[in-house]
């Protein structure tokens, strides 16, 4: 069991070592802080049926940015875009051109969430988010 705890240890260590040491592109005006510590949380990422949800802000902040973003983009001292809050979250999203919206470029890109591409994990998530988009971003 040791062994086991010491290899996750190094594992996270080398991981972390090397989001902290490389520098990212900014995606269209993105902020990154690289270079500092990065503090990351586990949480339990419960599965969500997106079909029968409504298309709303609350539902898109509750089911897809509280288990993928919130560790760094919920609260004042949030890294941009704060997506707790709803104007904030409409300063990244150009309802006029899908092709330009920050928010869903960062997301289908696989740019965000950096430690693990939102992509990778939860494509209905991202189906979610940008139906919510397509569909005005309804509050």
């Amino acid at each position: 069991m040791l062994y086991l705890r010491l290899t996750v240890l190094i594992a996270l260590v080398a991981a972390c070592s090397r989001a902290i040491i490389s520098e990212r592109e900014p995606a269209q005006s993105l902020e990154y802080r690289s270079c500092q510590v990065i503090k990351e949380e586990m949480i339990e990422v419960r599965t969500v049926d997106y079909e029968s949800l409504e298309k709303n802000f609350q539902n898109v902040k509750d089911n897809v940015f509280k288990n993928h973003c919130a560790s760094c983009h919920f609260g004042p001292d949030a890294y941009l875009p704060h997506l707790d809050d709803y104007a904030a979250t409409l300063e990244y999203v150009n309802l006029n051109s899908l092709s330009t919206s920050r928010l869903l470029l960062s997301v289908e890109k696989g740019t965000m969430p950096p430690s693990s591409p939102l992509m990778s994990r939860e494509k209905e998530a991202v189906a979610f988010l940008r139906a919510w988009v397509l569909e005005g971003a309804q509050r």
